[in-house]
């Protein structure tokens, strides 16, 4: 494979994952997805993910459902289930950066719509959130304004002083 994206290797994980017995349906991709990494990629990632990874014949749409080819199977047949989500993600990207692409396979997408659906679904299946996760996020976002004005107005950041 060329570029190897954090979001091929979130959604090869994520199908392992949900379609373990059958072809998985988009919204329980998505599920898995969010077990794997709490922030979902964006649509327009996870739409790019499948596309890429269909393409090179990872990904096969079956019985309404999505699952893993016999040679997405093959590449994941090595890595371990246990240890380090960070160090099996590292393994995967090893693993596809040394996968020979071959020929070109149909792409398989999921709808826009459905996509849609099923990340709004999880979103709204979520516990609202507590006054400290409300107060973290409040707090990220004005970290990022002030990094964001600062890169647009030149400024470096503020030093940190140590005693």
């Amino acid at each position: 494979m060329q570029q190897i994206h954090d979001a091929d290797v979130l959604l090869l994980q994520a199908i392992t994952l949900a379609a373990k017995r059958k072809p998985a349906a988009i919204n329980e991709v998505v599920v898995a997805v969010a077990m794997l990494q709490p922030h979902l990629p964006s649509e327009t990632k996870l739409r790019e993910a499948f596309a890429r990874l269909s393409s090179h014949g990872l990904i096969v749409a079956q019985d309404e459902g999505y699952t893993l080819s016999a040679e997405a199977e093959r590449l994941l047949a090595g890595t371990s289930k246990k240890g380090d989500a960070n160090e099996r993600a590292y393994r995967i990207k090893e693993k596809l950066a040394e996968f020979d692409v071959g020929t070109a396979h149909p792409v398989v997408q999921p709808d826009d719509a459905d996509l849609s659906a099923a990340i709004l679904a999880w979103r709204a299946s979520l516990p609202p959130l507590t006054k400290t996760e409300k107060f973290e996020a409040r707090k990220e976002k004005a970290k990022e304004v002030t990094r964001a004005n600062n890169k647009v107005f030149g400024r470096p950041g503020r030093p940190r002083i140590t005693h």
